[in-house]
């Protein structure tokens, strides 16, 4: 037990960094205080969102009260958790399994699999529970006021929560090393990692879908006699939705009413989530080690003859699109890098399109929905231009280009390339993703009514002439101070605090020149409002351009201290 102990705090020391956190502290007090910084802002800039979702979850509640199913307000929780810790649970999963530096170290020492597997899966369950305890703890106790529970609730409520990140994240691992171990995967685990996660969220559509669907089948007859049945049954709710997840009925039963047979239902909740963790331990002991030394076995390419190295080797590239090139392929080749950059150009169109395709629209509200658009113009291209901006603006591309190189940062340096070559190779590739994320949301929008091309043409320019500056901001920010120290690809992302400082200035930025040139165009005339917003957007980029073309050969030479 103590070597599980002293390996789990291994682990979690190295994701969060102490050991450097308390180094710095001694002899590098400038990173020390911007590591206090991370620790510190970060929570702060959560408390609004957290806040945000409390109320939510208060008028879910609330609402729910109205229609006599305050029974089925812990269900819709507790699977809202286990969906959302499935899907980013994955990529703790394989980084800490299979790609963190430190297998290969662990591996020769004398530690059983069984005690390595365990400390791994500690050291995740830790962040995972204080994901959940914002998520689910807020739920629990609206539903704790709300019902008028007692201590009993109180301490079945804190079983049932050890329960949440345990039960999936334990049978996932499981499923996840038996995948892995697969010969027929060997040196492809990186496309997995992505795979893994598109399938979560895959998952997450297919539930919606499905449960949409089951509202809105059959004719008006067959819908009212459904509604009357929830009104009338106040488990009706909670026996539909229960089906999506089977554990839920567990829950439901143990918290919804405290009697003596909540204990039982408790009980079976945590012998069932034991199992999962013996059976995930079982599985990992015959097939863990395999896969790690299997993933190790790279097939071997096909050698180039003389002629074609030669024809490789002399082909020469543009300095702009040689540094393109190098980024979007380490962007794509890199599972953590492309899920936080590149997934959201798809993902927010997806949901639209899908949104769309499961709400039937009469056709005298699509023709009101024309009628406004012709109306009211200028506020249909400003809320495309935003949507727009926001596949740009708020992504890490470009807050992160230097620190994703991390120690292989020194090739950036040697590289004869000129600053401008570099700016607008890097730049230029927040801004592909962007366009992909605009042609996507066209296609989705489309489905709606379709958009002049005069309109399109707008929103397009101007939407990417306005993230230009949020992009360049946080290319500056990398500029200054990247993170190139890490051994997990998920640091330069995750631990990175140019990303969130770029996200909050950006989301600020974008609401401030779209709302006075929104209103500049409303109330005077559209054309003022366009033109000030392109100027603000051109002048910011151009001074923002200037500053990191003087400055990046010089911040190149602070590299090494970072």
């Amino acid at each position: 037990m103590k070597e599980i102990i002293s390996l789990t705090k291994l682990f979690i020391n190295e994701s969060l960094g102490f050991s450097l956190f308390f180094y710095n502290q001694k002899f590098n007090k400038k990173e020390f205080y911007k590591q206090l910084f991370t620790l510190i802002i970060v929570p702060v800039a959560l408390i609004p969102a957290f806040f945000m979702y409390v109320s939510l979850m208060s008028a879910t509640y609330f609402g729910l009260t109205l229609i006599n199913q305050t029974s089925v307000f812990l269900s819709i929780g507790y699977i809202m958790a286990t969906v959302l810790i499935i899907v980013f649970g994955v990529m703790y999963i394989l980084s800490e399994f299979y790609f963190s530096d430190n297998i290969e170290e662990l591996i020769p020492l004398p530690i059983s699999q069984r005690k390595l597997i365990i400390a791994k899966f500690l050291s995740i369950l830790v962040f995972e529970y204080i994901f959940a305890a914002f998520i689910f703890v807020p739920i629990l106790i609206i539903y704790g006021v709300g019902q008028g529970m007692g201590l009993l609730y109180g301490l079945l409520s804190f079983f049932v929560f050890l329960t949440i990140p345990v039960l999936p994240l334990s049978l996932m691992t499981a499923v996840i090393m038996l995948i892995m171990q697969s010969a027929s995967l060997k040196g492809r685990k990186d496309m997995l990692q992505i795979v893994f996660v598109f399938i979560g969220i895959a998952v997450i559509f297919t539930v919606q879908i499905w449960f949409t669907s089951q509202l809105g089948s059959g004719d008006e007859a067959d819908f009212q006699l459904l509604m009357n049945t929830i009104l009338t049954n106040n488990e009706g709710l909670l026996n539909s939705i229960g089906y999506l997840m089977p554990t839920s009925f567990l829950m439901a039963w143990a918290l919804n009413k405290i009697t003596l047979m909540s204990l039982g239902w408790v009980a079976t909740l945590l012998g069932i989530t034991l199992l999962s963790c013996a059976l995930m331990v079982t599985v990992g002991n015959r097939v863990y080690l395999k896969s790690i030394v299997s993933g190790k076995i790279i097939k071997k390419g096909k050698p180039l003859s003389g002629a074609q190295r030669s024809k490789v080797l002399g082909k020469k590239s543009h300095g702009a699109m040689a540094i393109f090139t190098m980024d979007l392929r380490l962007l794509l080749r890199t599972p953590v890098y492309f899920f936080n950059n590149v997934s959201v150009v798809i993902i927010a169109p997806l949901c639209i399109l899908l949104s769309v395709s499961f709400i039937e629209i009469p056709p005298e509200d699509l023709q009101g929905m024309q009628e406004f658009f012709r109306a009211m113009p200028i506020l249909i291209n400003f809320l495309l231009i935003a949507f727009f901006i926001f596949f740009g603006g708020t992504s890490a591309t470009t807050a992160s280009t230097f620190s994703r190189e991390g120690k292989a940062s020194w090739l950036t340096r040697m590289i004869p390339v000129t600053a401008r070559d570099q700016i607008v190779g890097r730049t230029g590739v927040a801004m592909f993703i962007q366009s992909l994320g605009i042609v996507f949301t066209i296609i989705a929008v489309q489905f709606i009514f379709p958009l002049p091309l005069s309109t399109l043409m707008l929103t397009i320019v101007l939407g990417i002439l306005g993230s230009l500056p949020i992009l360049l901001f946080g290319l500056f920010l990398d500029m200054n101070r990247p993170l190139l120290n890490w051994d997990n690809p998920q640091k330069a992302i995750k631990n990175n605090m140019n990303v969130v400082i770029t996200l909050f200035v950006g989301m600020a930025y974008t609401g401030l020149l779209i709302g006075i040139s929104g209103l500049l165009g409303y109330f005077v005339n559209p054309i003022l409002g366009y033109t000030i917003f392109a100027l603000i957007s051109a002048i910011l980029s151009v001074v923002f351009y200037q500053v990191i073309s003087r400055r990046l050969e010089a911040e190149f030479l602070n590299f090494e201290g970072n």
